[in-house]
């Protein structure tokens, strides 16, 4: 099997990397999809390598519904990409065919480089798996930096799980440093955060026509995606601004796996149209168009998109939800904060939007737009974040290595050779689940979660005490299937199982869904929790 595919060669990558200046590796789980941590790693990687440090990317696949960015990378970055990799989402603990690649591209950077390699998982668990597993075989060469992208109860899992071999850690905004940092306090000193960058006019925003006969323009551009991106809403957004006499045109950028959902419910609203994945300076084009971007998003992280559209004047109007999504804006100067909470359904947060387009349409809109644009310019230039970024490397360089402990699995997802032992459940996650069942013998539940720490614990679902009528899941795609034998619905049609109960069968992610459980309380049933 082919090991790496490197766009630049091993004699130039010495050339061009300084000695003594730490590389950079960034692992890129999902491939170079179209999302923002492609964005951020590819923006990065340009500005590292430009200054002279080493900098390569680990592209792994792309999965079948996620599309291809537009990325234009300096060839001067190593960029190992085996076309024989599998799917991180199917490893099942197993590491194996990443490892000789991962570990090829350290040893050729630290060597031209005289210098430890900086290693940056991203996004999924085995991401830093495969970093634990180098910490141990490389010790002398490798040094992990831990990205916080999104304050979500998955990022922090990754980030707490993996704590023994990260050397610093990058939260999104100071909110975040505060919120991780309650859950590391002995690591308080080694978190920071650098704000993202991407490249904004030194010139002010021309200014837009006024409104006065024509509709007000409104722009998405990003993954067409409903759980994270709650995309749907501006099908809805659209019938709000219509109820309410308000002429406007939606023009939704990019492509995702909610694209069919999305073009099917916009057929019948001529007012919004979706132009499909566009290039850097297509998206531009639409950015200078616009007057608002439109975010519907349950949660962010610093949503590059959003700030590409300050940097070229387009006003956000973004979700109030606990993420990054609006850092850098100030309501009612740079922008305006939607009041559409991560539990709402599409048609309330479109309301919601219509609300804040109505506020931005009585606003100084010329005014928003220039202090937009300034601060993007003032706070997330990428020649700021690039700087920034290059700080911790150093710092991180010339630090102590810290190797994963051998006891451990390295793996994140679940091995059917090790049971029990995948970073989504805990060690006591079969116990608590037996526990919340006994105590609900004789009653109808339904387990909320089909996901993997469900998996891991069929075997203690199947000597339930309780009843168990089936399943539910957030994720629509779910919806009308079987899972473990069981029928999966949606959570606002529980009831109709004639369930009693809901179980939250999640370790991870039990926060969020917690926060959420009013729509099973809304039909009479009662909801548990597993871990506090």
């Amino acid at each position: 099997m082919a090991t790496s595919v490197a766009t630049t060669p091993r004699a130039s990558t010495r050339a061009l990397t300084a000695k003594g200046l730490s590389p950079v590796l960034i692992s890129l789980p999902h491939g170079l999809d179209l999302g923002g941590v492609t964005t951020w790693a590819v923006q990065l990687a340009n500005g590292l390598v430009e200054r002279g440090r080493g900098v390569g990317l680990l592209v792994h696949p792309r999965g079948a519904d996620q599309p291809a960015a537009a990325v234009s990378l300096d060839p001067r970055v190593l960029r190992i990409e085996p076309h024989a990799w599998p799917s991180m989402h199917h490893i099942e603990g197993d590491l194996s065919p990443f490892l000789p690649a991962y570990r090829d591209a350290v040893r050729q950077l630290a060597d031209a480089a005289d210098a430890p390699v900086v290693l940056m998982p991203n996004i999924l668990g085995d991401s830093y798996g495969i970093a634990a597993a180098l910490s141990l075989t490389d010790f002398d060469r490798v040094r992990v930096l831990g990205w916080q992208h999104t304050d979500s109860d998955y990022d922090t899992g990754l980030l707490l799980r993996f704590e023994p071999i990260i050397s610093k850690y990058i939260a999104i905004d100071e909110r975040a440093i505060d919120a991780l940092g309650a859950r590391l306090p002995h690591r308080k000193s080694d978190i920071t955060t650098v704000r993202h960058g991407v490249r904004v006019p030194y010139l002010p925003p021309e200014r837009r026509e006024p409104l006065d006969g024509r509709p007000i323009r409104l722009v998405y551009t990003g993954r067409i995606e409903h759980f994270q991106k709650r995309v749907l809403c501006f099908a809805y957004l659209s019938d709000e601004l219509t109820r309410r006499g308000i002429d406007h045109e939606i023009v939704v950028v990019g492509e995702g796996p909610a694209a069919a959902n999305f073009d099917a419910l916009i057929e019948s609203r001529p007012r919004v149209v979706r132009k499909g994945l566009a290039g850097p300076d297509e998206v531009e084009r639409w950015l200078k168009w616009g007057d608002a971007f439109v975010l519907g998003s349950r949660f962010e992280g610093l949503c590059i998109s959003r700030i590409e559209a300050m940097a070229h004047g387009c006003v956000p109007l973004v979700t109030n939800v606990n993420s990054g999504a609006a850092t850098g804006i100030e309501p009612g100067v740079s922008g305006l904060i939607v009041d559409a909470q991560p539990g709402d359904d599409e048609r309330v947060a479109g309301f919601a939007l219509a609300d804040a387009v109505e506020r931005f349409i009585g606003s100084d809109r010329d005014a928003m737009a220039v202090a937009a644009w300034n601060a993007a310019l003032s706070r997330f230039s990428i020649d700021a974040h690039v700087e920034g970024v290059s700080r911790v490397l150093d710092e991180i360089g010339s630090g102590a290595a810290r190797p994963w402990r051998a006891s451990w699995p390295c793996a994140f997802s679940f091995s059917p050779n090790s049971p029990g032992c995948s970073g989504t459940v805990p060690s006591h996650g079969p116990r608590r689940m037996r526990e919340v069942l006994d105590s609900l013998a004789g009653r109808r539940v339904a387990i909320h979660g089909t996901g993997r720490h469900t998996i891991e614990l069929a075997g203690v679902l199947s000597e339930s005490a309780a009843t168990i009528v089936g399943f539910t899941d957030d994720d629509r795609n779910r919806w009308g299937r079987t899972f473990l034998g069981w029928s999966v619905c949606n959570p606002a049609r529980v009831a109709e199982t004639s369930a009693t109960d809901v179980v939250i069968s999640s370790w991870l992610h039990a926060g969020t869904i917690w926060g959420r459980r009013e729509i099973y309380e809304a039909q009479g049933l009662r909801v548990h929790r597993l871990y506090d």
